[in-house]
């Protein structure tokens, strides 16, 4: 699956051994189509981990959802208002938000995927 390379290449996770004691968190494929006036124009699928088998504490300590500021929002708009610019969206492939984790967290790979044998 190309997105699961991507996120390979990108040096996201690397393939380890479960450690004794420790739980790893099941993941898995989530696809969607994408329509147009009932059209299909593109098909999208995306790994996700099943986070409700995650313990508070031992494998996070804070949840979080990133997002824009409204004002940051007006601003972008007001300035592109002012300098007639053209305003344009896009839907990125290998879109995610990256940051350093505290915890070491272990996922097993998505069903039908098994990265380096059963690690």
């Amino acid at each position: 699956m190309a997105e699961l390379a991507g996120l390979k290449k990108m040096g996201v996770f690397e393939v380890v051994e479960l450690p004794k004691g420790r739980k790893a968190i099941g993941s898995r494929i989530v696809f969607k189509v994408k329509t147009r006036d009932g059209v299909p124009v593109r098909r999208k699928a995306r790994i996700i981990a099943k986070g409700f088998s995650q313990r508070y504490g031992i494998d996070y300590s804070d949840t979080f959802a990133a997002m824009a500021h409204p004002r940051a929002i007006s601003l972008v708009l007001a300035l592109a208002a002012m300098n007639n610019w053209f305003i344009n969206s896009a839907d990125l492939e290998q879109a995610f938000l990256h940051c350093n984790l505290h915890e070491t967290i272990y996922m097993q790979p998505p069903a039908g995927r098994e990265e380096d044998g059963n690690k």
